[in-house]
């Protein structure tokens, strides 16, 4: 197993870089290999263009990873407090302001999520699942305008990613994937339910003629 002192050597070696580019061979070779995507992005995220020892990297792996579980058991004061003493050591961290951002995203803050999702992908491009949820959240607030930005940025440094092309594939159909579903109201739908409280009213206040021609409206 690599010790400190040599993965902190590893992290100080002029040939970084030519590993990185190795990996993102690796990764438009293999797309769904999940180990390259997470590497790829601490690389680009937090080792490349940081002073961290690469105990301290490893360190806060462990700790937004925790976090991450704590907010998934619904624990998120306990999340929060961790993914803050993350962001106090590296302001940078993607991964810790990732999750600050489905925190927000799964209790309905959209606005609130989008600002982080935008600054984990502003600190590391390479991240999609940053993207990713950048789209989410334009599509939950009904405009998916800005997301072509992003996805061109996106695209520009892993052009056969997969979830990226899903993602312009929708944005060119107008559709979403599946996994937006239950966070997408049914057009209409609130328009529908003040329809059927009038009519409702009508027919408690005895006015069943006009409700009739309430409900022919609602029909045709």
């Amino acid at each position: 197993m690599i010790t400190f002192a040599e993965y902190n050597a590893r992290l100080c070696d002029k040939d970084l870089q030519e590993y990185f580019q190795y990996l993102l061979l690796e990764r438009l070779e293999n797309p769904q290999d999940e180990t390259v995507k997470d590497i790829i992005a601490e690389l680009q995220g937090v080792v490349l263009h940081g002073n961290l020892s690469g105990k301290t990297v490893i360190e806060l792996r462990q700790q937004s990873k925790a976090a991450a579980d704590l907010a998934q058991q619904g624990k998120i004061n306990e999340s929060t407090a961790m993914l803050q003493q993350i962001l106090a050591v590296c302001p940078e961290h993607y991964s810790a302001i990732y999750t600050l951002g489905i925190i927000a995203f799964e209790q309905g803050n959209y606005t609130e999520a989008l600002e982080c999702f935008k600054n984990a992908f502003e600190s590391n491009p390479f991240f999609v699942d940053a993207f990713l949820r950048i789209y989410d959240c334009n599509v939950c607030l009904g405009d998916t305008s800005e997301a072509s930005e992003f996805l061109g940025k996106a695209l520009a440094l892993l052009p056969s990613d997969p979830e990226l092309l899903e993602t312009k594939q929708h944005l060119e159909n107008g559709t979403y994937p599946e996994r937006l579903a239950k966070y997408i109201k049914a057009p209409g739908s609130s328009n529908l339910k003040q329809e059927l409280l009038k009519l409702k009213e009508m027919l408690e206040s005895g006015n069943s003629s006009e409700a009739l021609e309430k409900i022919k409206g609602l029909v045709n």
